[in-house]
């Protein structure tokens, strides 16, 4: 845990619309997650940075804490593969933050190639990460919401998750259609509790969620439609249209609200739960 510090000549705390609310960004170390993690703390939430990789997620607390409208924020080295680790997140966040209001689960492996190049290992690899670890992620955190019945759960799904395109990225959309799956089903189950759950897709000309990447026979990089330059613009902007998802508490938050057409009606039963309540 790296300690809570307030940059002095930062400006004054922000009165956003979500201010004093603590939200958990899993793989905020990089990416979107540290564009959540940024834009969450800019309505003057508290934020609790979980990465893997600690000089990436220091440097994510940092600009928070520079931007000087959050009262704290702090860095939690974890491995969502791990029941301890995640464990951990969740006791050291209650316990530094005394309570957790969101999670974005943003943390990712990238897996690309044919089919038949794919071994098993390498399905276990991307699975461990982009769907176990964010379902472990998810329901560790639940009891607490719960018992407080309230809450948000965000899970960003690839675009290739809810509609499949590009034969060679089937491997990683395939974790995310089960994760949207998974996301779906514990939104119904949670329906009545007081706690929110979403998923957040970037859209098909968003960035893909992941710093680690295997590629099995072709290049080493994604060339699908769907990959673009992760510019610091791009990633605002995609925050900005999470952080407005969440506050009018969407199932379905896109990236690219002009993709609307491609989902029409099929979420609408839960969207029409979350705007009666």
């Amino acid at each position: 845990m790296r300690p809570v510090s307030i940059d002095p000549e930062a400006g004054p705390l922000s009165h956003g619309s979500f201010s004093q609310r603590v939200a958990v960004i899993v793989g905020g170390g990089s990416g979107l997650g540290r564009a959540v993690a940024k834009a969450l703390a800019r309505q003057g939430s508290n934020i609790v940075v979980a990465d893997f990789d600690g000089p990436r997620m220091d440097r994510t607390v940092e600009e928070v804490l520079r931007l000087g409208t959050s009262e704290a924020a702090i860095a939690l080295s974890t491995d969502v593969r791990s029941d301890a680790s995640v464990r951990s997140l969740v006791r050291d966040s209650v316990k530094s933050m005394g309570r957790v209001d969101v999670v974005v689960n943003a943390a990712g492996v990238l897996l690309q190639g044919k089919v038949e190049k794919i071994s098993g290992d390498d399905w276990t690899w991307m699975l461990g990460t982009n769907l176990v670890g964010t379902v472990r992620t998810s329901t560790a955190f639940l009891p607490h919401m719960t018992s407080r019945g309230s809450g948000h759960i965000i899970n960003v799904v690839s675009y290739g998750g809810l509609q499949p395109t590009d034969p060679l990225s089937l491997p990683y959309d395939t974790g995310h259609a089960a994760l949207a799956v998974f996301t779906e089903g514990l939104a119904r189950e949670l329906q009545g509790s007081g706690v929110c759950v979403s998923i957040f897709c970037p859209g098909a000309k968003g960035p893909r969620i992941g710093q680690n990447t295997r590629s099995r026979g072709v290049g080493r990089l994604f060339s699908g439609s769907d990959r673009a330059p992760d510019s610091p613009l791009q990633l605002e902007q995609l925050a900005s249209t999470l952080i407005e998802g969440m506050r009018h508490q969407r199932f379905l938050i896109l990236g690219d609200p002009s993709e609307a057409s491609m989902f029409e009606g099929r979420w609408d039963h839960l969207d029409a739960k979350a705007a009666s309540r």
